[in-house]
C-alpha cells in the first residue's frame, strides 16, 4: 500500500519538528548543567595547627618542646587531646613522661602522656602476647654491668651433662664423664629493665643482679626450667644485629670416641743372667787326690 504524497509530507513535518525540539531541549539540560558547576562554589577543607614529633621517643621520659615541630592537617584527621602549639604544650604538657612510645611524625595528645608527677610503669612498656620475666645475673653473666634497659641479648644456658664413653684400654666397660655443655636458649631478646633501673635514656653501665626481659609466654616457661637445671648468662648484640643463627649446644669436651692405635711399641725383654760354667779339675800329689772347681773359659 504506498501512501498518498500529502501524508508523506505531513509525517516528514512531524517527525523533523520533533527532532528539532529533542535536540533544543538536549542542548538547553548541557547548558544548565554546566552553568551550574560553574557557579557551584569550592569545598573548603578545615585545618588547624598540631605539634607532630620529629624524633622517636621511647617510654617514661620526661618531654622536650624541642622534639616537635608545628604542622598543619586538617580537623578530622587530628586525634581529641592534641597540642595545638609549643606555646600550648608548655602549659599542661612540659615536665611530664611519655605512657608509651612515640614514633616521628605522630601527634602529641594528652593520651600519649602520663598526668603530672606519675611514673610509667613496666607493664605499659610489654608488647601484647608478650612478658616480663625476670633472671639472676652476675658481674660476668651480666656482660660486665654494660647491659642497659632497651638492649637486646641472647640467652646462653650452661648446665653440667653426663656423657657415657669407653674407658681406654676397656673394650665393652662404659664410664661416665660430667662436661659442661653451652646452649643458646634465645636470641635477641629485650632487655626491659636491670634491677629496678627501667630507664632507656640512662647511658651509665652498672652492675646488676637481676634482668628483666621481654619474652613471649613460651619462651618464659623455657627459662623457669632452665634456671632450675643450669646456669643462665646474657650476650650482648649489636644494636643494628636482628640475625638469628642456628647454634647447637656446645661442650669443650667431644663426646669419646674408641680411638685406634696406629703403633704400640712391644715392651722390651729381660735380659736373664747367664748361668756361669765351670770345670772340676783333680790334682794328684804324692798319694794325695784332690777337686778344685775352675772357671770355664769360651
Amino acid at each position: 500500500m504506498q501512501l498518498s504524497p500529502v501524508v508523506t509530507l505531513i509525517l516528514s513535518i512531524v517527525f523533523g519538528a520533533a527532532a528539532v525540539i529533542g535536540a533544543r531541549l538536549w542542548i538547553g539540560s548541557t547548558q544548565n548543567e554546566e552553568a551550574a558547576v560553574e557557579t557551584a562554589a569550592p569545598v573548603e577543607v578545615e585545618t588547624s595547627e598540631v605539634l607532630v614529633a620529629v624524633r622517636d621517643i621511647p617510654r617514661g621520659v620526661t618531654l622536650s618542646a624541642d622534639w616537635f615541630q608545628t604542622e598543619t592537617m586538617p580537623v578530622t584527621d587530628i586525634p581529641r587531646g592534641a597540642f595545638s602549639s609549643k606555646a600550648d604544650f608548655e602549659r599542661t604538657g612540659q615536665g611530664r613522661r611519655t605512657l608509651i612510645e612515640i614514633a616521628s611524625g605522630d601527634v602529641l595528645s594528652e593520651k600519649l602522656l602520663l598526668a603530672p608527677g606519675m611514673r610509667a610503669s613496666l607493664s605499659a612498656k610489654i608488647e601484647p602476647g608478650m612478658r616480663a620475666y625476670t633472671i639472676r645475673t652476675t658481674d660476668v653473666s651480666g656482660v660486665g654491668g654494660f647491659v642497659l634497659p632497651g638492649d637486646r641479648v641472647d640467652v646462653i644456658f650452661i648446665e653440667q651433662r653426663a656423657i657415657e664413653s669407653l674407658a681406654e684400654g676397656g673394650a665393652g666397660q662404659a664410664s661416665r664423664a660430667i662436661s659442661p655443655t653451652s646452649e643458646v636458649l634465645l636470641q635477641n631478646v629485650e632487655v626491659l629493665a636491670v634491677d629496678l633501673n627501667d630507664d632507656m635514656t640512662g647511658n651509665d653501665p652498672g652492675v646488676f643482679r637481676t634482668a628483666t626481659l621481654g619474652v613471649s609466654l613460651e619462651q618464659a616457661q623455657k627459662l623457669s626450667v632452665a634456671t632450675e637445671l643450669g646456669g643462665l648468662s646474657l650476650a650482648l648484640r649489636g644494636s643494628a644485629d636482628k640475625a638469628f643463627e642456628q647454634a647447637e649446644a656446645i661442650n669443650l669436651k667431644d663426646k669419646p670416641k674408641p680411638r685406634q692405635v696406629a703403633y704400640r711399641p712391644s715392651p722390651p725383654k729381660r735380659l736373664q743372667p747367664k748361668k756361669a760354667q765351670s770345670l772340676d779339675v783333680e790334682v794328684v800329689l804324692g798319694d794325695q787326690e784332690t777337686t778344685h772347681t775352675v772357671p770355664k773359659s769360651e
